[in-house]
C-alpha cells in the first residue's frame, strides 16, 4: 500500500484559466457541426468570446440515504467500493463489488441488485454463483475479480450484448499474474468465463476500478485504468474491444506528493454530443518520494495481514469533477474543491468516498450512486473483527439535468459569442436557470458576426426563470428551420445566470 512518488511539473490536462475575452484557436471561423445534439457550455471549444463569464462547478445533492448496505455473509469485509449503474427500460440495474476476505486483495467477487424507483433496492436470489455450498444469493461472478464496467455492446451479438470488464485478480502463487478481461452475457446476467487480457502489456494496476465502453462520438471502444509509478490514470482506444493498445497517461496529479488520482470515474455522457465527465477519487496521504509524512502531516499506524502498516494522514479521499469534450484532454473543475466532499465526522461517508460509473436520469435530474466509508483506506484492511464499520454504503446524489458546468454571468452583463455553427435543428432548446433579477438574450449572426434580420437581440423575447429546456423565439417565433444548413454564430447576452447546455433540436413529428 506504500507507492513511490515524485514530483509532476503542473499538468495542463488537469488546470484551466478563463481569460476574459477568450478566442479559442486560430481557425475561429471554421464552422462546427453540432447538427441536433445538444452541446454543454463547459465545451468552451464551441466559443470565440466569453467576456465576463466564469465556469462554476456545481456541487449535487447529498441524499444520505443507505441504498445498499452488506447485509449478506459474501459482503462481510467490503461492499460497493466499486460499482457499475445502467438505467434501462424504467429498472435501476447495478453491479457491485463485494467482498468477504480478511486480507487485501482477497476473495473479491462481482454482485448484482436492482430497483425500480433508484431508492429501494433488491437482491435477487440469481442462483448462478455457488457460496458456502449454497446458490441462493445474488453473485453474478464468484472467482476472485475486481468490477471494472458493464456497457452495452451496439455492435456484439444478442447474447453478448452486454460486456463487463473485470480485472482477473488471482491470490495463489501458482495463478497467473493480474489482468484485464472483458465478458459478454445476453441478459447481464449470465456471463462468459474469462479468457484473455485484453489490453496489451503496460505499466498499470488493477487493483482499483477499470472502464471501457462503446464510444459513440469516436466510433471507437475507450478504456480507463490507472498506472503507475503512483496513482494517475491511462486511456486507451480501439476499434476491437478484446484487444487494446498500451494506455497512455491523460490523468495525472499536479503534486503526487500531497495526493493522487485513485481510479479515473470515467462515464461519457450519453444526453449531450463530446461529452465526458470524471468522478476522480483523489487520494490524500502526502509523503515523499520514500513515503515519509510531509507538510506536518503524522503517520498513522494500522495492520495488515497481522502485521503493522504505517501510512500518512489523513489516508482519506473524496471525488473531484473532471470533464473532457474528447475523452483525452481533461479539465479539473471547482478549483481543487471537491464535487462530492466528506460527510460530518461519524457519519457512514466521513473517510472515504469511491464513485460508481454511469448514472441515471430521472425527470429533469441526473441520479449518481457512490460508496461511502466511515473509515480511512488503509483503516479497512485492519483486518479487526466485526467488519461492520469498514463495509461501506451506497448513496444517491442528485444534480440538475447537465448541471455540472455553467457558464456564469453574474450582476454585470456579460456575452459568450460561438464559433459558426451548422444546426440541422428547426428550433434553439437552453438549459439556463436565471436569479429572480436575472435574464439572457440570444442574437443570431452570419458568420461573418452580423446580425441576421429578425434574430438580433432586440428581436429576441427575453429569457427569465429557471428552465431545463427552454425554447428562444424572436417576436413570438421559434421556427429556426431556413437557417438549417447554413453557418451562423450565437451571441448571448446574460445577467444574473446560469448556462448550461444549448440544443438545435428538432421537433417531433
Amino acid at each position: 500500500m506504500r507507492f513511490l512518488m515524485s514530483v509532476l511539473p503542473l499538468s495542463a490536462s488537469v488546470i484551466f484559466v478563463l481569460v476574459s475575452g477568450l478566442v479559442v484557436g486560430e481557425d475561429a471561423a471554421s464552422p462546427v457541426r453540432v447538427g441536433t445534439m445538444k452541446r454543454l457550455t463547459w465545451d468552451d471549444s464551441l466559443m470565440d468570446k466569453a467576456d465576463g463569464i466564469r465556469f462554476d462547478m456545481h456541487r449535487p445533492h447529498r441524499t444520505g440515504e443507505r441504498n445498499l448496505v452488506g447485509d449478506k455473509p459474501w459482503e462481510s469485509w467490503q461492499i460497493g467500493g466499486m460499482s457499475s449503474l445502467l438505467h434501462e427500460n424504467g429498472k435501476f440495474r447495478l453491479w457491485y463489488g463485494v467482498s468477504h476476505g480478511i486480507r487485501h486483495g482477497e476473495e473479491y467477487a462481482v454482485a448484482y441488485a436492482e430497483s425500480q424507483d433508484g431508492i429501494h433496492w433488491t437482491k435477487p436470489e440469481l442462483n448462478l454463483v455457488e457460496y458456502a455450498g449454497s446458490k441462493k444469493n445474488n453473485l453474478i461472478v464468484g472467482y476472485s475479480s475486481v468490477i471494472g464496467q458493464v456497457f452495452v455492446d451496439p455492435h456484439a451479438k444478442a447474447n453478448e450484448k452486454y460486456k463487463m470488464l473485470v480485472a482477473i485478480y488471482p491470490t495463489k502463487d501458482s495463478d497467473p499474474k493480474r489482468y484485464l478481461t472483458l465478458l459478454s452475457s445476453p441478459d447481464g446476467l449470465n456471463w462468459s468465463k474469462p479468457e484473455r487480457n485484453v489490453v496489451r502489456e503496460g505499466d498499470f494496476a488493477l487493483d482499483t476500478q477499470s472502464q471501457a465502453f462503446w464510444d459513440r462520438d469516436r466510433k471507437s471502444y475507450v478504456l480507463f485504468t490507472r498506472m503507475g509509478p503512483w496513482r494517475q490514470v491511462g486511456r486507451s482506444e480501439s476499434a476491437d474491444p478484446f484487444a487494446f493498445p498500451p494506455p497512455l497517461k491523460v490523468m495525472q496529479p499536479d503534486d503526487p506528493v500531497k495526493a493522487d488520482y485513485y481510479q479515473a470515474g470515467v462515464t461519457k455522457y450519453e444526453h449531450a454530443a463530446n461529452a465526458y465527465f470524471g468522478l476522480v477519487p483523489i487520494f490524500f496521504h502526502p509523503g515523499d518520494a520514500q513515503g515519509n509524512p510531509a507538510d506536518g502531516n503524522p503517520s498513522l499506524t494500522f495492520t495488515y495481514v497481522k502485521n503493522p502498516l504505517t501510512v500518512v494522514a489523513p489516508d482519506t479521499l473524496d471525488i473531484h469533477l473532471f470533464t473532457s469534450n474528447d475523452s483525452i484532454q481533461w479539465r479539473r473543475r471547482g478549483e481543487h474543491a471537491p464535487f462530492l466532499g466528506l460527510g460530518p465526522d461519524g457519519e457512514f461517508d466521513s473517510r472515504s468516498l469511491y464513485p460508481g460509473v454511469g448514472y441515471a436520469v430521472v425527470g429533469s435530474e441526473i441520479w449518481l450512486y457512490y460508496s461511502a466509508h466511515n473509515c480511512t483506506h488503509v483503516e479497512s484492511l485492519d483486518g479487526k473483527e466485526p467488519f461492520a464499520k469498514y463495509l461501506g454504503v451506497m448513496t444517491r446524489a442528485t444534480l440538475r439535468m447537465d448541471g455540472f458546468v455553467s457558464a456564469t454571468a453574474s450582476h454585470e452583463p456579460a456575452e459568450i459569442v460561438t464559433k459558426p455553427l451548422v444546426f440541422n435543428g428547426d428550433h434553439l432548446e437552453l438549459n439556463v436557470d436565471c436569479s429572480a433579477g436575472g435574464h439572457l438574450n440570444v442574437e443570431l449572426q452570419s458568420a461573418d458576426g452580423q446580425p441576421l434580420p429578425r434574430y438580433s437581440l432586440t428581436d429576441c423575447d427575453r429569457i427569465y426563470h429557471n428552465n431545463i429546456r427552454k425554447i428562444v423565439t424572436w417576436k413570438g417565433q421559434s421556427d429556426l428551420s431556413a437557417l438549417a444548413g447554413r453557418p451562423i454564430r450565437m451571441r448571448l447576452v446574460m445577467r444574473d445566470c446560469r448556462l448550461y447546455a444549448f440544443q438545435f433540436a428538432k421537433k417531433s413529428l
